[in-house]
């Protein structure tokens, strides 16, 4: 559980630190300043332990654990930049894409998941997956009045 306990760890003081923007990269200045933040600090800190205390559950060894952390770092980053400003994409495309980020996640970690941990990943997943549009479906209904 090393793993996890670092990812969420490190995305977490990740998220707290404030860049010199002088050692950025104009990219990398605009790639920041396009940015949305879909989740409040408290929202986004809430969640985080809530799917820590989930993926505990699944009581994976270190090595799965690692791998596992891996897939669900790779695809929950893609997912969190789908709003930014400078995407092009409409509010169904950012829904269809995250259903299939999703489903990615679900086919990478299938191999290296128990059948029970499979499951019990699926059904994380999908609870997941529906907070994230229920708050895209809030920010969406708020922007369009």
């Amino acid at each position: 559980m090393k793993t996890i306990k670092s990812i969420l760890i490190g995305i977490c003081i990740l998220s707290f630190i404030s860049v010199n923007s002088q050692s950025l990269t104009q990219k990398q200045i605009d790639r920041k300043n396009n940015k949305v933040e879909l989740f409040s600090t408290k929202e986004y800190s809430n969640l985080h332990i809530w799917f820590y205390n989930n993926v505990l559950e699944l009581e994976l060894s270190d090595d799965v654990e690692e791998q596992y952390g891996h897939i669900i770092s790779k695809y929950t980053h893609k997912m969190s930049r789908l709003d930014d400003k400078d995407s092009n994409y409409s509010y169904d495309e950012i829904v269809q894409e995250i259903h299939s980020l999703i489903n990615k996640v679900n086919k990478d970690s299938k191999p290296i998941l128990t059948v029970k941990q499979y499951n019990d990943h699926v059904y994380i997943m999908t609870r997941f997956k529906q907070r994230v549009l229920d708050k895209l479906q809030l920010k969406n209904s708020q922007n369009v009045k």
